[in-house]
């Protein structure tokens, strides 16, 4: 068994206000997991107050370790052409091998 976690900040420049950016936090994540069948989580310690931006932390589990590095990179491309108002800032992965 292979787990691939990847760690996603994302900048919300079209976000004024904490309603705006709940809308995204809510929104995004449902439309990944029901797209992909992966976890989706919001790091709340690494965004704290800010309007303007998200960090999503994204796991999968597969059989493969390739295919676990190729799912979260689908993931970071579908928010890129999917949410082009969002600009991804900084993208992370690693895959733990030998579950």
């Amino acid at each position: 068994m292979h787990v691939g976690i990847a760690r996603i900040s994302l900048r919300l420049p079209d976000s004024r206000s904490l309603k705006d950016r709940r809308q995204v936090a809510r929104s995004l994540p449902q439309r990944i997991r029901s797209r992909f069948n992966v976890s989706v989580a919001q790091d709340a310690g690494a965004d704290g107050n800010a309007w303007q931006s998200l960090t999503l932390l994204v796991s999968c589990v597969s059989s493969d370790a390739n295919h676990a590095d190729a799912m979260l990179a689908e993931v970071v491309e579908f928010i890129e052409n999917s949410r082009p108002d969002l600009q991804v800032l900084d993208y992370g992965s690693e895959t733990i091998s030998g579950l």
